[in-house]
C-alpha cells in the first residue's frame, strides 16, 4: 500500500551525534533496492542535507529550509517558495536582543547560511563535530537577500517571547513553528513539508495517501498527520507531542526508532 518515505533528519533519522547509523544506513538501501521511494525533509539548508545525503551514499531528493526549496536527486532546485519581502522587513524590526543578548538570528538563502555576528562558539558548543558553519556578513548585506527561511536561536522561554512578538506584527502571514526549543523558525506561509512532499510525490506518480513519515519537530506536523501513515519520535519536542494525540509515538532517534518502524512496515 505505501510507496514513500519522508523522513527528518535531526531528531528522526540521525542519531544523537548527528549521524546515520550503521543500522539506519542499511535500511535505507534495503529500501531503496526494493522499489520504496525515499525522501528527506529538514528544516536544514541545502549543503546540510546534502551533508547527509553523501553520508548515506544515494542520491535522494531533498526537502530543505521546512518545504520552502527542493532539490532533486541530481542537485537541481526544482522548487523555491522565499519568504514574502514584507513580512522579512516587519521582523528584521524587532529588536531581538532586547528580549536576550545571546540570541542569534539567522537566515537560509539559497545555498547559503548567513548570520550576522560571531557564533562560532555556541554553535560549536551545540554540536561538537559540526562541519558546516553559518557564514558571518554585515546587516546591511544580509538584510537585502531573500530568504527561504529565518530562525532564531537561543533559550526556548525567550524564544517564546519572540514567537509572541513574531506573530503580532505578521499577523498570520508566515509559518511560525519551534524545530526544537532551542530553535524558533520562519518561513513562507504557502509552504511546509506536507506540500513539499506532495510536489515530489505527485512527480513521481504519487500520492501523500501512499507515503510514511517521520518527524520529531513542530515544523513535522502537517508532514505527520497529511501522509498515509505518520509517525513521531520518543524524543520529539513537546509542543509536537501535545498536539499529536492520535499519532503512534517510536523508539527514540538513539535507538533507531524510525529505520525499526521502516524495517516492520516494508518486511525489510
Amino acid at each position: 500500500m505505501y510507496k514513500a518515505v519522508v523522513s527528518d533528519l535531526d531528531g528522526t533519522l540521525l542519531n544523537e551525534e548527528h549521524k546515520v547509523s550503521s543500522f539506519t544506513k542499511e535500511t535505507i538501501e534495503l529500501l531503496l533496492k526494493k522499489g520504496i521511494k525515499f525522501y528527506i525533509a529538514t528544516g536544514r539548508g541545502y549543503t546540510g542535507a546534502k551533508e547527509i545525503m553523501d553520508e548515506i551514499g544515494f542520491k535522494i531528493p531533498l526537502i530543505t529550509s521546512n518545504g520552502a526549496r527542493i532539490i532533486d536527486e541530481n542537485g537541481l532546485e526544482i522548487y523555491i517558495n522565499n519568504i514574502e519581502q514584507k513580512y522579512v522587513d516587519k521582523i528584521f524590526s524587532i529588536d531581538y536582543k532586547s528580549f536576550d543578548k545571546g540570541i542569534i538570528l539567522n537566515g537560509f538563502s539559497g545555498n547559503h547560511w548567513y548570520v550576522t555576528e560571531d557564533a562560532r562558539d555556541y554553535f560549536y558548543a551545540q554540536k561538537p563535530n559540526r562541519k558546516q558553519y553559518p557564514e558571518q556578513i554585515e546587516w546591511e548585506n544580509f538584510e537585502k537577500l531573500a530568504f527561504t527561511k529565518i530562525f532564531f536561536l537561543g533559550k526556548h522561554e525567550k524564544l517564546l517571547e519572540i514567537e509572541k512578538e513574531v506573530r503580532k506584527i505578521t499577523n498570520g502571514g508566515v509559518n511560525i513553528v519551534f524545530v526544537n526549543e532551542k530553535s524558533l523558525e520562519i518561513f513562507s506561509k504557502d509552504c511546509d513539508k506536507a506540500v513539499a512532499a506532495e510536489f515530489l510525490l505527485k512527480r513521481d506518480g504519487l500520492t501523500l495517501q501512499e507515503a510514511v513519515s517521520f518527524g520529531d519537530g513542530f515544523n513535522d506536523y502537517d508532514l505527520i498527520t497529511q501522509t498515509g501513515l505518520g509517525f513521531a519520535m520518543k524524543n520529539s519536542i513537546y509542543l509536537l507531542l501535545e498536539k499529536l494525540t492520535d499519532t503512534e509515538v517510536i523508539e527514540s532517534n538513539t535507538n533507531d526508532g524510525m529505520a525499526k518502524k521502516v524495517r516492520e512496515i516494508f518486511n525489510l
